[in-house]
């Protein structure tokens, strides 16, 4: 489950061979993202019949995201990974991962070269459909009524589906939590960089 949770939200250096229209409303969608500069987006996650709900704060290229007992933080080039349930941190370098799809400042500007993108319609709501150009799997950006927000994700994996749902974003004035391994002692820490 924590696999499709870290795919659902980070996106590595994507892109797009994409058709006009698509383009366009992925233009759209990071023009009004960056307007809002730095924003915090709370949603709810579903997989596999359950649902849990999260939060993820964006400054510029790094974030912060909380999902159930785990906590994503991106700093520059850095990216930790505190699991609770195991009492681990994973610290890597961020660019080995995919972004967060979420940091619209940075991410949707590189979609455009591992994905194409289309322009669709779901459930009666513009949509754009992230294709991969070599592996991976299909995701949906579903707008809100605006055209420009994003109101849902979706992700298919072979049989496992998971679907965010963007309950609130709004522009955030205070600071985005930093990592601090003090803040987790006791924690086992893992470096991979």
């Amino acid at each position: 489950m924590k696999r499709f949770l870290l795919a659902i939200f980070l996106l590595a250096t994507l892109s797009v061979s994409a058709d006009e229209r698509g383009e366009a409303r992925l233009n759209r969608i990071a023009t009004h993202y960056s307007a809002l500069g730095n924003y915090t987006v709370e949603f709810v996650l579903r997989v596999g019949g359950g649902e849990q709900r999260g939060e993820m704060i964006v400054a510029g290229d790094n974030s912060y995201m909380k999902v159930g007992d785990t906590e994503v933080y991106v700093e520059g080039n850095l990216r930790y990974e505190v699991r609770a349930s195991s009492k681990e941190i994973i610290i890597d370098k961020a660019d080995l991962y995919e972004k967060e799809l979420l940091n619209l400042a940075g991410g949707l500007s590189t979609v455009k070269r591992d994905y194409n993108v289309e322009e669709c319609v779901v459930g009666g709501a513009a949509a754009l459909r992230l294709t991969p150009k070599m592996s991976g799997e299909t995701i949906y950006i579903i707008t809100g009524s605006d055209g420009a927000s994003i109101s849902k994700l979706q992700y298919a994996s072979g049989d496992n589906r998971a679907e965010l749902s963007v309950t609130r974003c709004q522009k955030r004035t205070t600071s985005i939590p930093t990592f601090s391994k003090d803040r987790y002692k006791g924690f086992d820490l893992i470096d991979f960089r």
